[in-house]
């Protein structure tokens, strides 16, 4: 996208901008740039962000869904008194006319949120604080959620975290892979048919259904830039009703393994500790009263086994249909990523002895 481009969508916000727009990077699926304007109510800065329409077809269920979202969690946190030092929203803006967001001619759409100031992104959780940080805000997120009572929140993406589903899809992407991608991966595919039990650790739980991220991860959370508290979640587009347990796998899938999610084959992928203990009581402070259940507990572990099982596979998956979903930067990376997550998942396995007695 040029400056141009971007300063039109802008103009359909009613924000002039000043100055070159910064690329905001970090994310496999949108584009988003930092931007210094004047808008019709304030100037400043704001984050401008194009929905990837291969993705997101169902555009205007993930705006509405945002919106109201986002005013339910600034609604509820002013309600239980929590200054900008406890939690913090960017509730998207509207055009003069009302409108959540603005189509391209190619088919896309796109939103702006005022830029929160004095906080800072991180992409991955790099030591225990940040862990503890990381699973503080989840926690409230999910704290505040729970008291949720707007209108019923649309599935844009259905059956998003439906291991299952997710399984047979790539299976079907398997058997038309390319003959030289089927080969290089054929240690990672291996693993994945040998373990396909694992798809229905979460599916036949029984679990209630709950207002969930869906994306819970380091890289959607802010942490404030003075006290590095966690204390906004971001990146709302998959919020949708699901399972919390969907969540906790996917925080323990992005916070806890001892490897960068696109290591490179021989880098050892363990579960950090120390990590793993600050993400758990961060959950249980910010859950407060709305602690987990005896049979959420008792599948916290095995949740970070199918959530890594799962994203391992759909790294695994696009790899094998040509790099189509998940941006890249170099050749072999959705391959990287997916060992990295199916290793994570048999290391949570295998030290669920361990790790269980900490959550219960």
């Amino acid at each position: 996208m040029t400056p141009g481009d971007l300063a039109g969508v802008l103009s359909a916000f009613g924000v002039e901008p000043r100055g070159a727009p910064e690329p905001v990077g970090g994310g496999h699926i949108n584009q988003a740039w930092r931007i210094t304007g004047a808008g019709p109510r304030s100037a400043g800065r704001f984050l401008l962000q194009r929905l990837n329409p291969a993705v997101f077809p169902d555009a205007t269920a993930v705006l509405e869904n945002c919106a109201l979202v986002s005013a339910h969690l600034g609604h509820a946190a002013r309600a239980a008194g929590w200054d900008e030092g406890r939690w913090r929203v960017a509730e998207p803006l509207r055009t003069p006319e009302g409108r959540l967001g603005v189509p391209d001619d190619r088919g896309a759409w796109w939103r702006l949120f005022p830029w929160l100031e004095g906080t800072r992104a991180i992409l991955e959780a790099a030591d225990a604080a940040e862990a503890h940080a990381v699973g503080t805000a989840f926690g409230r997120f999910h704290a505040l959620m729970a008291r949720y009572d707007g209108p019923p929140l649309q599935s844009p993406l259905p059956g998003f975290h439906d291991t299952p589903a997710r399984l047979r899809r790539f299976e079907a992407a398997l058997a038309g892979a390319d003959p030289g991608r089927a080969q290089a991966a054929a240690a990672e595919v291996t693993f994945v048919l040998e373990h396909r039990g694992w798809a229905e650790a979460l599916a036949g739980a029984g679990l209630p259904l709950a207002v969930a991220h869906n994306d819970a991860k380091a890289a959607n959370v802010l942490l404030d830039a003075s006290s590095g508290a966690g204390v906004a979640v971001v990146d709302l587009d998959t919020v949708m009703p699901g399972l919390r347990l969907h969540d906790v796998g996917d925080l323990l899938r992005s916070v806890v393994g001892t490897a960068a999610e696109d290591a490179p084959a021989g880098v050892p992928v363990e579960v950090d500790r120390a990590r793993f203990r600050a993400l758990v009581a961060g959950l249980k402070a910010g859950l407060g009263g709305e602690a987990l259940t005896a049979a959420e507990r008792e599948l916290f572990v095995p949740a970070g086994m199918v959530l890594c099982y799962e994203q391992g596979i759909r790294f695994l998956g696009d790899y094998l249909e040509g790099d189509r979903y998940y941006r890249t930067s170099r050749a072999g990376q959705n391959l990287d990523r997916a060992r990295v997550q199916l290793q994570l998942a048999a290391a949570l396995v295998a030290a669920r002895g361990e790790l269980e007695p900490l959550v219960r």
